[in-house]
């Protein structure tokens, strides 16, 4: 009888110890599923509003692959949609849905400039797109062509005849230039229609164009080459790379006009970013922001970007939300100008 209840308590021990063991298995299951990662095996897109062909491609398709592994997604795949000085593919962006499975790398002053101009391109606000990282703030310079014979800013203040200006678009190439030539008395003709950096490039390598705004990392090559001339930077102050090029603040007296030019160096430094539709899924945005940071400090990654000549300058994406809401505060005084320039191509 003392073995059978001995029997009998040893039988009821193990099940209850199953029952326990069951339950803490099931709350594993459960705590698993809550924690999963809202990307795990799921294939992402990255738009790129510019040409595929073009610098920001070159740093998205780099990028890719690091940000899925981060992300723990099957993949995120990079596609173009250029057009309209980066404007199309923003839109498209902007009509996602906001799940977290679409979002963006583009020049952040595109979107920015193109709005308080009240571009008609324009479907998008962009102080509501939600931001997930800077890439990098590369400054950007006025060039030359070598036939054009322009090898200083002083050379095109002097000209006859106005400035032929080779541009993609309404992006913020487009406006600077505007403000440029308002600010430092010269004629502006707008030749548009070219297809990112490379083919305004190509146009004043060829003679095409006068010249036109880049950045210093899409052109040294060309002016290591002696086929570009760097005449202005954007910059507040003068750029290392470039140290004999004057800034535009340093030649413009006007105090109005300088403010101005101001305010558009402060929209130029806010550089390339990522961003992502409105009223994004807070989970996706958190998981997305942290791979992007990941990505974008570690080590490994850093230097297989400096060897593609990729240069590197994160900030985060509290940092770059803060400082469009300011810059976008402070450049609506340029809103007349910035609609007179989009007039004139019309």
């Amino acid at each position: 009888m003392k073995n059978r209840e001995g029997y009998m308590h040893r039988k009821a021990k193990s099940a209850v110890a199953g029952l326990a063991a069951a339950a803490l298995v099931m709350g594993a299951s459960i705590t698993g599923a809550l924690a999963a990662s809202v990307y795990e095996g799921k294939d992402v897109t990255l738009i790129v509003p510019n040409s595929p062909a073009g610098l920001m491609s070159q740093y998205a398709h780099t990028l890719a692959p690091h940000i899925a592994e981060n992300l723990g997604a099957r993949n995120v795949r990079v596609v173009n949609h250029q057009g309209g000085g980066g404007l199309k593919g923003s839109n498209i962006l902007w009509e996602s849905k906001p799940d977290g499975m679409t979002f963006a790398l583009t020049n952040v002053p595109t979107l920015l400039v193109a709005q308080l101009a009240e571009s008609p391109g324009v479907r998008f606000n962009a102080t509501d797109f939600t931001y997930l990282g800077r890439l990098q703030a590369d400054a950007r310079l006025m060039f030359t062509g070598k036939p054009s014979g322009l090898k200083t800013i002083e050379d095109v203040r002097k000209l006859d005849r106005p400035f032929v200006f080779a541009s993609q678009g309404t992006d913020e190439d487009f406006y600077t230039m505007v403000v440029l030539a308002d600010a430092l008395g010269y004629d502006l003709k707008i030749v548009t229609g070219y297809e990112g950096d490379a083919d305004t490039s190509l146009a004043v390598i060829r003679g095409d164009a006068d010249g036109h705004m880049t950045t210093w990392t899409q052109s040294a090559p060309a002016v290591e080459a002696g086929d570009k001339n760097a005449v202005l930077t954007t910059t507040f102050e003068r750029f290392d790379g470039a140290p004999d090029v004057p800034t535009a603040l340093e030649l413009i007296e006007d105090p109005a006009l300088k403010a101005k030019m101001e305010a558009i160096s402060s929209i130029l430094v806010l550089g390339r970013g990522f961003f992502g539709p409105p009223d994004m899924d807070p989970e996706a945005a958190k998981e997305l922001r942290a791979a992007i940071e990941k990505t974008l400090t570690d080590p490994a990654t850093l230097q297989e970007m400096k060897e593609k000549g990729l240069p590197v300058g994160y900030n985060s994406a509290e940092a770059q939300k803060e400082n469009v809401d300011r810059v976008f505060a402070a450049g609506k005084d340029l809103t007349p100008m910035f609609k007179d320039a989009v007039s004139k191509i019309q």
